[in-house]
């Protein structure tokens, strides 16, 4: 009977990598659509498949007080790190935006209104890259070097592309 456990696709160690794989890629989905909720329930779920087929017993061996302090350390300074950078990005779209006078009204987008929004975004982030900084690192890093290296590329090719449009606009005129 314990042969044919193994033999079953909930006893056997495909279950476990498609199980990880599965988190892995919810994570993944989770840290780009900016939602950490679908992860902690992710996580929750998970925990309990493992619980009842009986790998638990394999993750539990890895969650020591030393690697959980490590691991939310690094954490936090990850944070800490996203937060400063996610402040550039604040900076640089602030200095475009008024300052609230008596002239603006209510739905007028001010420096103060669009501070007020990034802060109560940045509550569920932090959390989000503090507990998930491994797959938020990852992310972030690609993101972030696909769009330098895009406006890298442009930045050189602007001026072929704006004398390529300038010659479509005269030559209708």
């Amino acid at each position: 009977m314990e042969t044919l456990l193994t033999l079953t696709l909930f006893g056997s160690v495909m279950w476990f990598w498609m199980s990880a794989i599965a988190f892995i890629l919810i994570c993944v989905a989770s840290d780009i659509e900016e939602n950490g909720f679908a992860a902690f329930i992710v996580l929750i779920v998970t925990a309990i498949l493992y619980y009842f087929w009986g790998d638990i017993k394999i993750i539990l061996a890895f969650i020591t007080l030393i690697n959980v302090t490590i691991y939310l350390i690094i954490g936090l300074f990850f944070s800490a790190l996203r937060t400063f950078f996610t402040g550039r990005t604040l900076g640089k779209r602030l200095k475009d935006l008024p300052e609230k006078t008596k002239e603006t009204h209510s739905y007028d987008t001010t420096k103060e209104s669009e501070k007020i929004k990034f802060v109560n975004k940045l509550k569920g982030n932090v959390f989000r890259w503090w507990f998930m900084w491994p797959i938020s690192l990852i992310i972030w890093l690609i993101n972030d070097l696909i769009k330098d290296f895009w406006n890298f590329i442009y930045s050189k090719l602007k001026k072929f592309y704006n004398f390529i449009l300038e010659l479509g606009i005269k030559s209708i005129t």
